[in-house]
Protein backbone atom coordinates (compact mmCIF):
# COMPACT_ATOMS: atom_id res chain seq x y z
CA UNK A 1 0.00 0.00 0.00
CA UNK A 2 3.12 2.41 0.53
CA UNK A 3 3.19 4.41 -2.32
CA UNK A 4 6.29 6.87 -3.18
CA UNK A 5 8.04 8.78 -5.79
CA UNK A 6 10.99 10.97 -6.90
CA UNK A 7 9.70 13.56 -9.69
CA UNK A 8 10.83 16.46 -11.47
CA UNK A 9 8.71 19.81 -11.03
CA UNK A 10 5.35 19.67 -12.90
CA UNK A 11 5.38 15.84 -12.74
CA UNK A 12 3.10 15.65 -9.54
CA UNK A 13 -0.45 15.56 -9.57
CA UNK A 14 -1.86 16.36 -5.77
CA UNK A 15 -5.52 15.38 -6.80
CA UNK A 16 -4.01 11.80 -7.76
CA UNK A 17 -2.63 11.60 -4.03
CA UNK A 18 -5.92 12.41 -2.52
CA UNK A 19 -7.79 10.32 -4.66
CA UNK A 20 -5.90 7.06 -3.74
CA UNK A 21 -5.70 8.18 0.11
CA UNK A 22 -9.29 8.19 0.16
CA UNK A 23 -9.60 5.11 -1.75
CA UNK A 24 -9.33 3.19 1.77
CA UNK A 25 -13.08 3.79 2.19
CA UNK A 26 -13.47 0.33 2.68
CA UNK A 27 -11.17 0.23 5.88
CA UNK A 28 -11.73 2.11 9.26
CA UNK A 29 -10.52 5.34 8.04
CA UNK A 30 -11.08 7.96 10.36
CA UNK A 31 -8.23 10.88 10.01
CA UNK A 32 -6.02 11.49 6.84
CA UNK A 33 -3.57 14.00 7.66
CA UNK A 34 -0.77 15.31 4.98
CA UNK A 35 2.29 17.68 5.04
CA UNK A 36 3.03 19.85 2.29
CA UNK A 37 6.58 20.86 2.39
CA UNK A 38 7.11 24.58 0.71
CA UNK A 39 11.13 25.84 -0.46
CA UNK A 40 11.13 29.15 1.82
CA UNK A 41 12.02 32.42 0.32
CA UNK A 42 14.35 33.30 2.85
CA UNK A 43 17.24 31.49 4.41
CA UNK A 44 17.99 30.46 8.35
CA UNK A 45 20.70 33.49 7.81
CA UNK A 46 18.04 36.13 6.34
CA UNK A 47 19.03 36.06 2.74
CA UNK A 48 16.65 36.15 -0.15
CA UNK A 49 16.49 32.34 -1.36
CA UNK A 50 16.67 32.62 -4.97
CA UNK A 51 16.28 28.72 -5.59
CA UNK A 52 17.26 25.31 -4.57
CA UNK A 53 18.34 22.70 -6.01
CA UNK A 54 17.60 19.19 -5.08
CA UNK A 55 19.59 16.21 -5.82
CA UNK A 56 19.10 12.40 -5.02
CA UNK A 57 20.73 9.19 -5.44
CA UNK A 58 18.96 6.14 -6.89
CA UNK A 59 18.67 4.70 -3.10
CA UNK A 60 15.87 7.75 -2.24
CA UNK A 61 13.59 5.57 -3.59
CA UNK A 62 13.88 2.49 -1.63
CA UNK A 63 14.20 4.44 1.67
CA UNK A 64 11.34 6.38 0.92
CA UNK A 65 9.60 2.92 0.56
CA UNK A 66 11.02 1.56 3.32
CA UNK A 67 9.82 4.12 5.71
CA UNK A 68 6.58 4.68 4.50
CA UNK A 69 6.08 0.48 5.40
CA UNK A 70 7.29 0.80 8.60
CA UNK A 71 5.08 3.71 9.56
CA UNK A 72 2.27 1.35 7.83
CA UNK A 73 2.88 -1.19 10.54
CA UNK A 74 2.32 1.01 13.05
CA UNK A 75 -1.13 0.60 15.30
CA UNK A 76 -3.90 2.42 13.50
CA UNK A 77 -2.05 3.75 10.25
CA UNK A 78 -3.49 2.60 6.80
CA UNK A 79 -1.68 4.02 4.56
CA UNK A 80 1.37 6.14 3.60
CA UNK A 81 2.42 8.23 0.65
CA UNK A 82 5.67 10.14 0.25
CA UNK A 83 6.66 11.87 -2.47
CA UNK A 84 9.63 14.39 -2.97
CA UNK A 85 10.28 16.83 -5.95
CA UNK A 86 13.82 17.24 -7.27
CA UNK A 87 15.77 19.54 -9.14
CA UNK A 88 15.50 23.66 -9.47
CA UNK A 89 12.95 25.04 -7.26
CA UNK A 90 12.16 28.13 -6.76
CA UNK A 91 10.48 29.71 -3.61
CA UNK A 92 7.03 28.84 -3.20
CA UNK A 93 7.43 25.28 -5.15
CA UNK A 94 6.37 22.10 -3.03
CA UNK A 95 9.30 20.00 -2.55
CA UNK A 96 7.39 16.92 -0.74
CA UNK A 97 3.74 15.87 -0.08
CA UNK A 98 3.41 13.81 2.57
CA UNK A 99 -0.04 11.64 3.05
CA UNK A 100 -0.94 9.43 5.62
CA UNK A 101 -4.80 7.57 6.52
CA UNK A 102 -5.59 6.12 9.64
CA UNK A 103 -8.04 4.91 12.17
CA UNK A 104 -7.83 8.05 14.56
CA UNK A 105 -6.10 11.62 14.31
CA UNK A 106 -3.74 11.04 16.90
CA UNK A 107 -2.79 8.32 14.97
CA UNK A 108 -2.51 10.41 11.60
CA UNK A 109 -1.13 13.73 13.72
CA UNK A 110 1.76 11.69 15.61
CA UNK A 111 3.03 10.03 11.86
CA UNK A 112 3.58 13.03 10.14
CA UNK A 113 6.71 14.02 12.12
CA UNK A 114 8.19 10.81 12.32
CA UNK A 115 8.03 10.72 8.77
CA UNK A 116 9.51 13.91 7.96
CA UNK A 117 12.23 13.49 10.70
CA UNK A 118 13.30 9.94 8.92
CA UNK A 119 13.50 11.62 5.50
CA UNK A 120 15.71 13.91 6.80
CA UNK A 121 17.67 11.40 7.93
CA UNK A 122 17.63 8.08 5.99
CA UNK A 123 16.80 9.50 2.32
CA UNK A 124 19.75 10.13 -0.25
CA UNK A 125 18.51 13.78 -1.03
CA UNK A 126 20.64 17.02 -0.66
CA UNK A 127 20.05 20.66 -1.75
CA UNK A 128 21.87 23.23 -2.27
CA UNK A 129 20.64 26.71 -1.25
CA UNK A 130 21.32 29.85 -3.77
CA UNK A 131 21.01 33.02 -2.44
CA UNK A 132 21.46 36.33 -3.95
CA UNK A 133 25.01 36.65 -2.35
CA UNK A 134 26.04 33.05 -2.20
CA UNK A 135 25.68 29.01 -2.55
CA UNK A 136 25.54 26.30 -0.19
CA UNK A 137 24.44 22.69 0.33
CA UNK A 138 22.22 22.39 3.44
CA UNK A 139 22.84 20.08 5.93
CA UNK A 140 20.23 18.35 8.53
CA UNK A 141 17.67 20.89 7.38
Amino acid sequence: MADVGIHRKGEVDMKKFVKKILGEREKAVGAIGSFIGVVRGVSKNGERVKFLNYEYSNEAVKKLKKIAMDIEKEPGIWQVLIHHVVGKLKPGDIAIYVFVSGERRRDVFSALPKIMHRVKKEVPIWKKEVTESREYWVRGA
